[in-house]
């Protein structure tokens, strides 16, 4: 079931992948940076008193760097593969046990008064990251170059946001599963979503690979896609689970798993 879930997901990012430019990959940046986050949590369990938080704010600032160094480098890396994605999502439970454990120290911390102002500075800077990487990645974005449009008027850019209101679809019907009536409306949005997105993928498999500039452009779509595929897994998940869903909504829940490998067909059939 989690594998059917997750590839819904990759399914929905079938857009924007390219030939790699340097050793680094979307795993093992990912990777390195799961790592750098389990150094800060090793480093808060340790401190017991002032000269160990004294050594955590060297941690957090030691890795802070790293941190933007990895992202720094993965802005330069073209969009992952559908592999890539689904290597990179398997991370993410790993990221959230991270978090969770960051949770109870900090708390433990407060608690002893342990949590000095220079390790609340260190970390509030931990937090300011994300902010330096999103600047320059639209700093890049202003970089990019026009996308090239096929026949019809499309580009990545419209293929991308065809792709996210595909998904809104998908999860609207999805959310309204309740009995017979809305599990077929399910049913077929789920075959209009696996048409469309197969559209998706050929134009997409026919328009030029992206630039590194026109990449980071589309960037906010790209997270976008990636945060509401959330809600959607929920709701397969609730689906595959229930003993009340109609066996043609979980065949067609189900169906999806496949889709991954049609894109991919679809891309080397176009390489050729």
């Amino acid at each position: 079931m989690n594998k059917t879930a997750a590839f819904i997901g990759l399914g929905a990012a079938v857009c924007i992948t390219a030939p790699s430019f340097a050793q680094d990959s979307h795993l093992s940046l990912t990777r390195q940076s799961v790592a750098s986050m389990h150094e800060i949590t090793a480093a808060l369990d340790k401190v017991t008193d002032e000269p160990g938080a004294a050594a955590a704010v060297e941690t957090v600032k030691k890795v802070r760097k790293k941190l933007l160094d990895l992202g720094k480098r993965q802005l330069e890396l073209p969009g992952a593969t559908l592999q890539e994605q689904a290597q990179v999502s398997a991370q993410m439970t790993e990221v959230q046990k991270i978090s969770d454990e960051l949770v109870k120290s900090l708390a433990r911390l407060k608690k002893e008064g342990l949590l000095t102002p220079d390790l609340q500075k260190a970390l509030a800077d931990l937090r300011s990251v994300q902010t330096e990487l999103a600047q320059v990645s639209r700093d890049k974005a202003e970089q990019a170059e026009p996308f090239p449009e096929d026949a019809e008027g499309n580009t990545h850019e419209t293929l991308l946001v065809k792709t996210v209101d595909e998904v809104k679809k998908l999860d609207d019907s999805l959310a309204k599963v309740r009995d017979e009536e809305t599990s077929k409306a399910a049913v077929e949005q789920i075959g209009r979503y696996r048409v469309a997105l197969l559209d998706v993928a050929r134009k997409q498999a026919a328009l030029p690979p992206l630039t590194r500039n026109q990449q980071a452009k589309l960037m906010g779509v790209q997270q976008q896609l990636v945060e509401m595929m959330q809600p959607i897994v929920k709701h397969v998940t609730a689906i595959m689970l229930s003993p009340d869903a109609s066996k043609n909504l979980k065949e067609a829940v189900n169906s999806l798993s496949e889709l991954p490998k049609e894109v991919q067909k679809i891309r080397e059939e176009a390489a050729k």
